[in-house]
């Protein structure tokens, strides 16, 4: 994907389109696994922040709706859409084809590193032969977690499923586990940065060629959602144009960690 936009046709569209359907929606409902820093998680004065969170925030501002955050684990979230129990699903997830089958998706956000952490000493890659007979953390319902199984499991890796990151960084920390497999700006944000992290690093090279990992990220809608989905895209298409969800990533991330869609 390439990281230049030039959407002007888009950003007239959705300023005669899209403001017509705000009216459409008084509240939207959307729910987040927030201990996924930075993308989402919980600021000490319990609010919800993070990268997803704006991105939220400034759809709800644009279709003039009121935002309603509810706070998930992340493998609820795709039977949370299907049981209404929200209207979206915000919080860093892949557009597979496995989840396609049951759930809609916006259009695409960003494309994100995954990258192991493990400590100083142990420069892993992400490889089954370098894994082999070691325990690698991830969190449940994550594409981390598909690949992980499907990719070094079958070949001597033990793989250990965590509802949060969080726990995961701590058995990590703890030594109960020898590397862990998630987002780059996750694993510095939510473990590295920290002084339980400071004897650990991002360790390996990125996987490139894997179709589970290089889907991008977008925004989980019920199937046949479609007035919604329609108000979303078009927000969402406009945010890309005039560079508002660039300008968010720039509160979050060092340059050059994520990438953007062209967005034609």
């Amino acid at each position: 994907m390439r990281k230049h936009i030039t959407r002007l046709l888009a950003a007239t569209l959705f300023s005669v389109a899209s403001l017509a359907q705000a009216s459409d929606f008084k509240e939207i409902r959307i729910a987040t696994e927030a201990g996924y820093p930075p993308f989402e998680y919980i600021a000490p004065n319990g609010e919800l922040q993070g990268f997803n969170i704006d991105i939220g925030n400034e759809i709800c501002k644009r279709l003039e709706a009121k935002c309603v955050w509810i706070d998930q684990s992340f493998d609820s979230l795709i039977p949370g859409l299907q049981a209404r129990k929200f209207d979206l699903a915000n919080s860093t997830m892949t557009a597979t084809d496995a989840r396609r089958k049951v759930i809609d998706f916006s259009s695409p956000l960003y494309i994100v590193a995954s990258r192991l952490v493990a400590h100083k000493d142990k420069p892993l890659e992400p490889t089954a032969e370098s894994l082999k007979g070691l325990r690698v953390g991830v969190q449940q319902g994550t594409t981390m977690e598909t690949y992980a199984r499907k990719e070094w499991a079958p070949k001597g890796v033990q793989i250990i499923a965590y509802p949060s990151y969080t726990n995961a960084f701590t058995d990590l920390a703890a030594g109960r586990i020898d590397a862990s497999f998630q987002e780059a700006p996750n694993a510095v944000n939510g473990f590295l940065d920290k002084p339980e992290g400071a004897d650990f690093q991002l360790t390996g090279d990125t996987i490139k060629d894997s179709a589970i990992l290089n889907e991008p990220i977008a925004i989980g809608l019920r199937k046949g959602n479609k007035k919604l989905k329609a108000a979303v895209d078009e927000a969402i298409q406009a945010m890309l144009t005039d560079d508002t969800i660039q300008q968010l990533s720039q509160k979050y991330f060092e340059p050059n960690t994520i990438e953007f869609p062209s967005g034609k």
